[in-house]
């Protein structure tokens, strides 16, 4: 498979199959994309097409394709993915053809070749054989996107305002070529920057762990587009190390973010509003996405008094409203100063300021870059404003071009967990439901298999929550909630370090965190000790100051049919 794909990605020949009109067009597309290498019609009657001798038969090929692009249907279809295999085609883009109608070649099973069912797209290789979609720019380099439902490439490529494109390629279902050769193909390409992938969530455990190890492995990020995940599928790319976004724009905003500068180190943000009422919208929305403002040093806070209008609070966010009205160079020195301190990447919001604020802005973020190496973007909350050629001229200042306000700080939160997460651990515990409902007990003998006493809590304070639950898409996943509604999840087994993060995303203190980790500790043995037996779990729980855990209320699930062994992914 890893030969034939690398074959079909990088062709240097392509059997053209179908009705001479549809194989002009395309023929013409490859052309003025600047595909040169050899094309090889193919139709019933033989004859020429756009100027390229043809032959009546796939059997009659001049040699084995590395691609064919095959516009039939049905059963032509079907007999010319047979001929193909036949005569040692790499693979074939099959533009009529759907997951679903992929499926319906089961009786091909295993296919005998790669199939891209949909089209393929890569800007690496000119190769614009997928119908239906705007043209991109050929790219020496760039983001990959793999995607299960063609049908959303469209609306991604209409918001990418000058993002490059490497390839965007179908997944195809379970009878495509599969995630994990293509994304091992992919992530192994040294053009490729970083890799999307669009699904309705994430694979089966192992598949999702072994490729978190292949981006580990090549150095590159992972990101996966995928609409209201749940705590759990959530936790299992956490635990692969691959970081996951809601939608189209916000995949954007990240892959420039992740394309240009790679994942960053750290939850320190510096930001700049220059535009009215942008520093509390900026803030709002930077709260929701978990996302930190960096602490301005005291030479950053004595620069900046020095580079602002008199009266103007230092702060960060900074409030820059009105000072893209004066002079590039003055605002060059405020940028400056904000990339000055521990922000990992410093951003400047621009709203209603007009072309010649744009302009002065432009100017002012290259100079600032001219002058410190840290990243800096300009961000748009107009999308309108963020054009593809202001976007392309910001690049060639070395800036970050962002589109969005609330999918910019999205896309900032993925690119700082993509460099917070790291795949690996000890393979996850997976549950083994069993035929009847899970039989429910509680009270004293159950905590003691925890380690916990069961005693009334103070009076007005509400307890933690710590809810276990089971499912064989994603292991046990261990939630806790603090009575101020911080939340944080994991799967288990969790390690210490994993437990120390769990209890800084709570804000627990060092005697309640010491508390947390024993518990979490107890409770994993007990589930690796069940054969896979527990269902679930809920504590209401008081953690002590002095590293002691005590429950209010608990209750233990379990089926009692453990008849089968333990199962575990691989390590």
């Amino acid at each position: 498979m890893s030969e034939a794909l690398s074959r079909s990605l990088s062709p240097r020949s392509i059997a053209m199959i179908g009705p001479a009109d549809e194989l002009s067009a395309v023929i013409g597309a490859l052309r003025a994309f600047g595909y040169a290498w050899d094309l090889w019609p193919v139709t019933e009657t033989g004859t020429a097409v756009a100027g390229l001798a043809s032959v009546a038969g796939i059997a009659a090929l001049p040699g084995a394709p590395d691609l064919a692009y095959v516009g039939l249907r049905g059963a032509a279809l079907r007999a010319a993915l047979e001929a193909l295999a036949e005569r040692g085609a790499g693979g074939a883009v099959c533009p009529h053809l759907d997951a679903a109608g992929l499926a319906e070649l089961a009786d091909l099973d295993p296919l005998p070749l790669p199939v891209f069912a949909g089209g393929l797209l890569s800007a690496l290789s000119r190769l614009p054989l997928w119908p239906g979609v705007e043209a991109i720019r050929p790219s020496a380099r760039g983001p990959a996107l793999l995607l299960s439902e063609t049908g959303r490439l469209a609306r991604f490529l209409s918001l990418r305002h000058g993002l490059p494109l490497a390839c965007a390629v179908p997944l195809g279902g379970a009878a495509g070529p599969g995630l994990l050769p293509l994304a091992a193909q992919l992530l192994a390409d040294e053009r490729v920057t970083v890799l999307a992938i669009q699904a309705d969530g994430p694979p089966a455990p192992p598949d999702c762990l072994e490729l978190g190890r292949l981006a580990r492995q090549h150095g590159k990020a992972v990101i996966y587009w995928s609409r209201r995940l749940g705590p759990g599928p959530v936790a299992l790319l956490q635990r692969a190390g691959i970081a996951h976004v809601e939608g189209p724009a916000a995949l954007v905003e990240a892959l420039w973010i992740l394309h240009l500068v790679g994942p960053l180190p750290a939850n320190a943000l510096a930001a700049m509003a220059c535009g009215p009422g942008l520093v509390d919208w900026a803030k709002r929305l930077a709260a929701a996405q978990g996302l930190c403002f960096a602490p301005l040093g005291p030479r950053q806070r004595e620069g900046l008094a020095r580079a602002l209008p008199p009266g103007r609070a230092v702060d960060n966010p900074l409030d820059c409203a009105g000072l893209t009205d004066g002079d590039a160079v003055a605002l060059a020195r405020v940028f400056t100063e904000m990339m000055l301190g521990d922000a990992v990447l410093s951003l400047a919001v621009i709203r209603h300021v007009g072309e010649g604020g744009w302009t002065r802005a432009a100017q002012a973020a290259a100079l600032a870059r001219e002058h410190v190496g840290m990243p800096l973007a300009l961000l748009a909350p107009n999308r309108a404003e963020m054009t593809e050629a202001r976007a392309l001229e910001l690049l060639k200042a070395g800036v970050i071009p962002l589109a969005g306000l609330s999918p910019s700080i999205e896309a900032l939160r993925a690119a700082i967990e993509a460099g917070r997460l790291a795949p690996g651990g000890e393979a996850l515990l997976l549950p083994r439901p069993g035929a009847e409902p899970p039989v429910v007990t509680g009270g004293a003998a159950v905590g003691a298999l925890f380690g916990l006493e069961l005693q009334l809590g103070e009076p007005g304070v509400a307890p933690m929550h710590l809810g276990l639950s089971a499912d064989p898409g994603f292991g046990y996943l261990a939630e806790l909630v603090t009575p101020a509604g911080a939340r944080a999840a994991g799967l288990l087994p969790l390690s210490p370090r994993a437990c120390r993060d769990l209890a800084a995303q709570l804000g627990l203190g060092a005697g309640q965190a010491e508390a947390l980790a024993g518990l979490l500790g107890a409770v994993q043995a007990h589930v690796a000790a069940s054969d896979g037996a527990v269902a679930g779990l809920e504590i209401a729980l008081d953690l002590g100051h002095n590293g002691l855990a005590r429950a209010r209320h608990i209750e233990l699930r379990a089926w009692s049919d453990t008849d089968h062994a333990r199962r575990r992914t691989p390590e």
